[in-house]
This record gives structure tokens, sequence and C-alpha cells, in this order.
């Protein structure tokens, strides 16, 4: 399918007050097929990571978006339902789970298969609190390396924002308590009438903020570390399923949406 290139800026509902992206580049990716979830940049590489769910499969892309690379495929997993991906530095990655499980793994440049079962020395688990609900789990994670924290966001009933420091170990840990698990701010009251529910985020550590994303209000909110809104910006009304978003090398906010669908933005 060919780029579309938008050269007018996409509204969102008229009746919003938030300021509206605008798109440069829209692009279904029909090696991926559906099921797209999550992405994240590889800055040591300077490519993409995109990761489906209910497959185990992460497609890595160089920055035209044109055909992937390679396609990696993840076996024994305990939970193929992978919603997010984001890059740590050294060939390795956070994938997280609708279990609300996040891994650390390393994919080295050359991998097309990684076994992640919970057993192996070089795959960390890291259990959050479970959801209360049944495929309401987290939907995305994301790392400040400035801060060394994860964050990650639980999709809805109730919505959830929590946080911990990576551990200086490789071990799995199946406690939330021992892995240091918070909630540092009230989610559900920050985003009240805002956003109905979670989908993804990222870390800017240049501003010290960290991005939500919800597909289902199709909208953006930065943070500060007191969880104080900087802003909520509105995405273009399609696609219509966003599920994930990173930053390009230099700086552009790049989504992806179901099925197979990724946006960068000016």
């Amino acid at each position: 399918m060919k780029t579309q290139i938008v050269l007018a800026t996409l509204l969102s509902l008229s009746t919003s007050a938030f300021a509206a992206e605008t798109v440069s580049v829209q692009k279904a990716l029909p090696e991926v097929g559906s099921n797209l979830s999550g992405i994240t940049y590889n800055y040591d590489s300077d490519s993409y990571f995109l990761i489906q769910n209910n497959s185990g499969n992460i497609f890595e892309y160089k920055a035209d978006f044109t055909k992937p690379v390679r396609t990696i495929r993840m076996t024994n997993l305990t939970d193929a339902d992978t919603e997010d991906i984001v890059y740590l530095g050294n060939n390795q990655y956070a994938i997280s789970t609708e279990s609300n499980q996040v891994l650390i793994l390393k994919i080295d440049e050359v991998q097309t298969t990684v076994d992640v079962r919970d057993s192996r020395d070089d795959v960390q688990m890291m259990q959050l609190p479970a959801p209360a609900k049944h495929n309401k789990g987290l939907e995305g994670v994301c790392f400040s390396k400035k801060h060394n924290t994860f964050y990650a966001v639980q999709e809805k009933k109730p919505k959830r924002i929590f946080e911990w420091t990576r551990p200086s170990h490789g071990n799995d840990i199946a406690d939330a308590a021992a892995l240091g698990v918070k909630e540092p701010f009230d989610t559900e009251k920050i985003l009240k009438h805002v956003m109905s529910d979670l989908s993804a985020c990222i870390y800017d550590d240049k501003n010290d903020q960290l991005l939500l994303l919800s597909h289902e209000s199709s909208r953006v909110m930065r943070l500060n570390r007191q969880g104080q809104v900087v802003s909520t910006t509105d995405l273009p009304l399609l696609p219509d399923q966003y599920e994930g978003m990173t930053f390009s090398k230099d700086g552009k906010l790049i989504v992806v949406s179901e099925p197979n669908i990724v946006v960068i933005l000016k």
C-alpha cells in the first residue's frame, strides 16, 4: 500500500478543546497483518521494533517502514497476549503482557527466534498486581533511562499507572510488593472525562514527562513527575485504534494502530 502524505491538519471532534496533531506519514504494514500493538525505537540499530498481540511476533523495520528487516518469533510464552515493547539498551527489551507481567529479554542483531520461557537465566519476569477484570490488564510499558524506572499502564476497570525501579539483578520477581511497585498518581482522577482507557506510555527523559495514550479517546496526555497534566493532544480520528507509541530519532511522535497502521506525526 502506498504511503499517504497528509497535507492538512486533521482535527478531532469539533467540541474538543485540545490541540490537534498533524500527520506527515500514514502507512499500512501488510507484513504485520493484524493485531499491531506496540512499537519502540532501538537507538543502537536505528530501527523500530513492533509487536503483535496474541501471536508472539516482533517485526524490525527501518525508518522508511517499507519492508521488515526481520521477523522475530517469541516461543514458550506463558502469556502470548503481548501488548507492548520498549528498548532498554544493550539489545535488551521489556515486553508487557495482558496478565500484568513484564519480561526483560535479549534479542541480538541476527536472531529470528527467542525462547522466553521463565526458567531461562537470560529472561527476567516481573509480576505486577493482577488485573481485576479478564482482558483488562497491562497495555503499555515504558522506561526512563534517566531515572532507571519502569512505568506500565493498565487498560481500565480501573485505569492504573504503575511505577517501579529496575531491579539490579536478573532474577524473576513474582510478587509485586517485592518488586516495589507503586502507583504514583490517582490515575482515575487525572484521566476523568479526558481518557476512557489507556493503551500505551512512553517516558520523555529530555522533558521529564510521562506520555499516556488512549485508543478509545484518540488522545495523548503529558504528565510531569508530580502527576500534573502538562498538555493533552487529540490524534486524527482515523485510524481509530491507537495501541502503541514511541519517539523517532529526531523526536517525532510515532503511533501505531490496529490492524497494522503506523502514523508519523509532525
